[in-house]
């Protein structure tokens, strides 16, 4: 069993850059040269917080609900929990809002938008036992789907660490699904399949159970995948790779569309 310290773990994200182009990775991670900021990155940055806080702040609001609330608009109550959990964020990060000419109202659409789905498969259970008049806590534990959203995890047994965009938990048939979203509308990559693996290894051991299959959605492409065993072996084999890239420079990559978008292009063919 491999039980390194934590700050030398791999990340999942990692494993996809290496896969995209390992001299990428080398100049990150052993170079430690960082990637410039750019406005989408810290918009994205500024999602995955509310979106965690979310997460965080949801089994409260389950947990709230009583008699009074059996006819509330539980979208117009997501909504607002949202809405308040985005603008203390966005309060927190003025000034790199300000710095990267973020519009707030703008992003926060976005995420309301990103995060519909998620919003929709949640109220459909809540309502369902709202219904039966279940409330308060009674009502968290009869909730045979839970959702949790950006769920940070990490495995020292593994040598690695992650955050899930989602997972459903099934507690009728005792089944674990992650889900990894892509904000892109193209077809989904081999990259995705070992990002959504990873994620999947990672939730067997932090609920010590089988994970069967997960889910990509890119855009309006929705794709379940199966687990394959060839996968697990494949994420295995790349933690090795990427824990040994200290040891040599990587060769430069013969793709040109790829080096030309990066952002570490000037630098790359200096090593």
């Amino acid at each position: 069993m491999d039980m390194r310290p934590k700050n030398q773990m791999i990340s999942v994200t990692d494993l996809t850059t290496y896969l995209y182009c390992p001299r990428l990775l080398y100049l990150k991670k052993v170079k430690k040269i960082p990637t410039p900021a750019t406005k989408e990155m810290i918009a994205g940055r500024l999602k995955h917080q509310i979106l965690e806080e979310f997460s965080n702040s949801e089994e409260n609001l389950i947990r709230s609900l009583d008699r009074v609330y059996e006819n509330i608009d539980l979208v117009l109550l997501y909504d607002n929990l949202i809405k308040s959990i985005a603008e203390r964020i966005f309060f927190e990060n003025k000034k790199m809002i300000i710095a990267f000419r973020i519009n707030e109202e703008e992003l926060l659409r976005k995420v309301k938008r990103d995060f519909s789905e998620d919003i929709r498969l949640r109220i459909i259970s809540i309502a369902e036992k709202l219904k039966l008049g279940l409330f308060k806590e009674e009502l968290l534990n009869s909730l045979d789907k839970v959702y949790i959203s950006e769920l940070r995890l990490e495995s020292l047994e593994l040598g690695l660490k992650g955050r899930v965009d989602r997972i459903e938990i099934d507690r009728s048939k005792n089944k674990i699904t992650p889900y990894e979203i892509k904000n892109r509308n193209e077809k989904i990559f081999y990259s995705d399949e070992i990002q959504l693996t990873a994620y999947a290894m990672l939730l067997e051991n932090f609920y010590k159970t089988k994970v069967n299959s997960g889910v990509i959605e890119s855009g309006t492409n929705k794709k379940e995948i199966i687990i394959q065993e060839e996968d697990r072996q494949s994420v295995l084999n790349l933690i090795k790779e990427v824990q040994l890239i200290e040891s040599s420079v990587p060769e430069m990559l013969s793709n040109f569309s790829k080096c030309k978008s990066c952002s570490l292009n000037e630098i790359c063919p200096n090593l």
